[in-house]
């Protein structure tokens, strides 16, 4: 094994510059992982246009093989040297009850929003030792927080790193919005998330599903179509509104899943207008401002339940990795873009509509040189 290690390092804003890292001593406790593949996320986009936090390693979809493990760390959790994983962005404290649940998304050691001292992969500096924070390297350092997930051989690199945006999906649309046999459902936005939630709300077998997306994103639609959605609508061309009114007969839907970057001011009140009149279901990622005049009373009288959209439980990811390794779905359609390390910016600028066009799901692979294939 090589003693040294190759990463792409963000520097600035839309910066990033290849560097090289000493190989880390690995504790009893921890573990090195050797990246075979590393998906971009939409959060990436976002957070790639400002440094936020010091220099650092992006990249949180992560999958590969265990380099080294030491005794304690293969110990607890009944892994060996060779096998392969997908890990969580989520380093958690694991002993909080959020914890012991499998929420590692809420526990207060891993949130970034509310703890500097967070751990988490793709956001924490390289400035904390060993620096190797982010699957866009060859290398990612486990510590005893990590939290993995077995991930089978036969299952493709570029799918593989699906597990979280697909994990994702199965959280929103199916924990959440309860999707299942006799449900309906609308899903906002096609993006990698929302055609995560249009697969997995068709895969529990909910009744109607309605997919929605904007005039560019013509090859995103007919994608949901082929993963199952009943409609697809162009919220830039034709009333979205009446579109699910007429769908439906009148009746509305029995859930809402926004996976837009749009403002809330504008998507939680089209979405309140869209559910049933009784014990409709929103589920909201958008956080993109405020709402000044909240429809509270309209919230409130249809008897709405409103969640917001936030990663995934431990249990969402291994449902999903079960699907992916079932071969039963076209992912193929959604893995459209692969890079190396040398192709950082461009992976990332594909993925948020800048790049190169049709984009869904980007995947790093570190190993490799960039043909954007």
């Amino acid at each position: 094994m090589s003693e040294s290690v190759l990463a792409a390092v963000q520097v600035a804003p839309e910066t990033t510059e290849l560097r090289e890292f000493p190989l880390p001593e690995i504790p009893t406790d921890t573990a090195l992982l050797k990246v075979e593949a590393a998906g971009v996320c939409g959060s990436d986009v976002g957070g790639y246009k400002r440094l936020g936090g010091g220099p650092k390693i992006l990249g949180h979809e992560n999958v590969g093989t265990i380099a080294r493990a030491g005794a304690a760390f293969a110990r607890r959790w009944g892994v060996a040297e060779g096998d392969r994983v997908a890990i969580e962005e989520y380093l958690p404290c694991g002993h909080c009850d959020l914890c012991l649940r499998g929420e590692f998304r809420h526990c207060a050691a891993t949130d970034v929003h509310s703890n500097p001292a967070a751990l988490r992969y793709g956001s924490t500096p390289i400035t904390t030792p060993p620096a190797l924070w982010g699957g866009y390297s060859q290398y990612l350092f486990m510590p005893p927080a990590t939290v993995l997930h077995r991930m089978p051989a036969h299952v493709p690199a570029e799918q593989s790193a699906m597990a979280l945006p697909l994990g994702n999906g199965v959280q929103w649309a199916v924990v959440e919005a309860q999707a299942g046999p006799g449900r309906s459902l609308v899903i906002m936005g096609p993006g990698q998330q929302g055609l995560a939630a249009v697969l997995a709300s068709r895969a529990v077998g909910a009744d109607l599903v309605i997919l929605t997306g904007l005039s560019r994103d013509e090859r995103r639609l007919e994608v949901g179509r082929q993963l199952g959605a009943n409609f697809t609508l162009v919220a830039d061309r034709e009333d979205v509104r009446e579109r699910v009114r007429e769908i439906t007969r009148g009746a509305g839907v029995d859930a809402v899943v926004d996976t837009t970057s749009a403002p809330a001011s504008e998507m939680v009140p089209l979405a309140i207008d869209l559910v049933k009149r009784k014990e409709g279901r929103i589920v909201v990622q958008s956080i993109g401002g405020t709402i000044p005049d909240f429809p509270i009373e309209k919230l409130a009288r249809k008897y709405i339940t409103l969640k917001a959209a936030r990663g995934h439980s431990y249990a969402s990811v291994e449902l999903a990795i079960g699907w992916i390794a079932s071969g039963k779905f076209p992912l193929e359609l959604l893995t459209t873009h692969h890079f190396g390390l040398d192709g950082i910016d461009l992976a990332i600028k594909s993925t948020g509509g800048t790049g190169l066009p049709g984009a869904i799901h980007v995947t790093v692979l570190p190993w490799h040189t960039s043909d954007s294939g």
